[in-house]
């Protein structure tokens, strides 16, 4: 008996069948390219609001608390025994201090040589007072602390514990009436506290004496000088930082662009902002009340938009020369210690 063949594929319906799964590639391909980028966008939306809500919430936190030095607030007696009062790192009479950037490399005023590396073009916003935990005072000096004695005025504290603490540190010892301003020059056992004078690290003391007694009603906390300014990171990123005293400035969050600072000025003593100036407008540091910062962020990966995405920021309107994403992001903060 004789088999019959099998047909096989034309020529034409092989070609007609290339052709189809070319455009069901293509089409997988392109779902997959747009779904890939859809996920490129909200990823940097997400990564800059999440920057943007943390950065916000340090500069909050440090700029609310401008000014404070304890729970009497400005009414009390303060004694700053530190040898330089006056110079920016120790002028802790000055709670809110700004620089305006008035080009790519000028501030009004100059700005001091302990902030490194600022951009150019960025606000600098600085504020002074007590940022963290206390330490109760037990003692003065070693014993129980005898406040009818002046031989209670030494140069030696106790507290109830020295952890945080180190030589070189700038702190305050105060109650609620009165306080003091010096710096550390040992920590000792027993949870001792020494504010010597002759100290090698600057500014040092120029007295021991306190002119006041803290023992069983007083508390020691680090005062600092507090600087927020925009530089580049190692990796050439702008980003916001955070630098503390004498340390060396800390990178907060990365991405931050641009930062501009307004200062809302009480005119007629109610603790309420009549108007908001920039820094070299402000004629008197001890009337500002409240701190306007912006911050520009962007996106750290560039070709996020398919085209350059236009902006506006301190009352301009700019077109980027990459494809980054950027966000403007504006926050208020109400100074404390000025509050009515």
């Amino acid at each position: 008996m004789k088999m019959k063949g099998g047909k096989g594929f034309s020529l034409v319906e092989i070609m007609v069948s290339l052709v189809a799964g070319l455009i069901l590639s293509a089409g997988v391909i392109q779902i997959y390219a747009s779904n890939k980028q859809t996920y490129r966008v909200a990823e940097a939306n997400a990564r800059v609001q999440e920057n943007a809500r943390f950065a916000i919430d340090v500069l909050s936190r440090d700029l609310r608390m401008a000014g404070y030095q304890g729970c009497a607030g400005s009414a009390r007696i303060l004694v700053n025994t530190l040898n330089d009062t006056s110079s920016f790192l120790y002028d802790f009479g000055t709670a809110v201090q700004g620089f305006e950037a008035t080009s790519d490399s000028a501030w009004t005023p100059a700005v001091d040589n302990s902030i490194t590396n600022p951009l150019g073009g960025r606000d600098i916003v600085v504020v002074r007072g007590v940022f963290d935990g206390s330490k109760a005072i037990t003692g003065q000096p070693n014993n129980a602390g005898d406040c009818n004695n002046s031989s209670s005025y030494t140069a030696d504290l106790k507290v109830d514990d020295t952890s945080g603490l180190a030589s070189g540190d700038i702190v305050i010892a105060g109650n609620c009436t009165r306080a003091s301003i010096f710096q550390i020059t040992n920590v000792n056992t027993n949870n001792n506290v020494v504010h010597n004078t002759g100290n090698s690290v600057s500014p040092g003391n120029s007295t021991k004496d306190l002119q006041a007694c803290y023992a069983g009603n007083g508390e020691l906390t680090r005062i600092s000088t507090v600087s927020f300014y925009v530089r580049n990171n190692a990796s050439g990123i702008p980003s916001l930082y955070r630098k503390d005293g004498s340390s060396a400035a800390e990178e907060l969050v990365e991405g931050v662009e641009d930062m501009q600072v307004l200062y809302g000025v009480d005119t007629d003593g109610d603790g309420l902002a009549n108007q908001f100036v920039r820094a070299n407008d402000v004629t008197n540091w001890d009337s500002v009340v409240s701190i306007r910062a912006s911050l520009l962020l962007r996106s750290l990966e560039d070709s996020i938009t398919t085209t350059p995405q236009t902006y506006v920021f301190n009352g301009s309107t700019v077109t980027p020369a990459d494809s980054r994403l950027r966000r403007v992001f504006t926050t208020t903060i109400s100074i404390r210690n000025r509050l009515p």
